[in-house]
């Protein structure tokens, strides 16, 4: 009787051990919103030799070409660089939500199926920008 009271507790370990991983979702997860995060972060903090960051560069080219198709298109190559520099390997789309109302700026992802996609947006100026990453 004893050995099978001292066994309960190694049984009731064992069992906590193997159900620990039960949902492989919820790391994916944290790690898809947490790069959409850090990306955006990196995007507000990251200077290449001038004094603007990249969502600076995008938000004053986008202001001094009136949101021009052209401002666009050249803010757009920006953003695409950097991203396809930073988080290559995923899928990405780039939107600007105020001034643009929605518009893509850069990105190849179908917002049709939004599984396991994760979001940030941050506003710089007049503008707010928001990520999807998968």
């Amino acid at each position: 009787m004893d050995a099978v009271l001292a066994l309960i507790p190694i049984i009731i370990v064992l069992f906590g051990i193997s159900n620990f991983s039960a949902s492989p979702e919820l790391p994916m997860g944290i790690h898809s919103s947490q790069k959409a995060h850090d990306t955006m972060d990196l995007m507000v903090n990251y200077c290449d030799g001038n004094d603007q960051s990249v969502l600076e560069r995008i938000s004053t080219i986008l202001t001094q070409g009136n949101h021009s198709q052209t401002s666009i298109d050249s803010a757009g190559e920006i953003a695409a660089n950097f991203l396809d520099k930073n988080i290559a390997g995923s899928e990405y789309l780039l939107i600007e939500e105020k001034q643009l109302g929605g518009k893509k700026l850069a990105g190849k992802m179908e917002l049709k199926n939004t599984d396991n996609v994760a979001t940030a947006s941050r506003n710089c100026g007049n503008y707010t920008f928001r990520i999807y990453v998968r």
